[in-house]
């Protein structure tokens, strides 16, 4: 993957995806990475846990929360996937299309998470303030209306390292 330059930029497209994937890290302190898939159409969270996370019963409830979710929205998910990916610290990734997936519903998902997983969940240190959270819920319902009916160009990644929030493309 290559860093990229986000003011030197061509596609329109490429600055929502990218403003979408920073507003969301800036957002969710509790998400550890986030991808914008090109072929799935997709976004892709990722979150670190701890070996001892209790997968099985965090998967049941999160899935039936957001099938609960999506009927009372009166919307169809496309995507959905929840799986673990075992390493020195391992993953929870979750899958959802960008034609459905909203602010509100990230929102259900962290804190369903956070609730579920409490000391299991490895959450970076964020001090935003009230303000700053609206403006980023409020950039992330712009950008994914955006995306949602452009789609997204390429693949690119977001994560956090020591306090900073890094773009890759590829």
């Amino acid at each position: 993957m290559v860093a990229m330059d986000v003011t030197n930029v061509d596609s329109n497209y490429l600055n929502y995806s990218t403003g979408l994937l920073v507003s969301i890290l800036l957002r969710y302190p509790e998400v550890g990475t986030i991808s914008c898939c090109q072929k799935q159409q997709a976004l892709i969270l990722k979150f670190l846990v701890t070996k001892d996370c209790k997968f099985e019963g965090l998967k049941t409830k999160l899935t039936q929360a957001l099938e609960m979710f999506h009927k009372i929205e009166g919307r169809k998910m496309r995507l959905f996937s929840i799986e673990k990916q075992e390493q020195e610290l391992d993953l929870l990734v979750i899958t959802r299309d960008l034609g459905s997936i909203t602010q509100n519903e990230m929102n259900l998902i962290v804190e369903i998470i956070k609730n579920d997983l409490e000391k299991q969940l490895i959450v970076d240190d964020s001090n935003l303030m009230e303000e700053e959270i609206v403006f980023q819920e409020e950039t992330i319902n712009h950008m994914l209306a955006a995306i949602r009916s452009n789609g997204t160009e390429k693949n690119i990644t977001a994560l956090r390292d020591d306090g900073r929030v890094l773009v890759f493309n590829g």
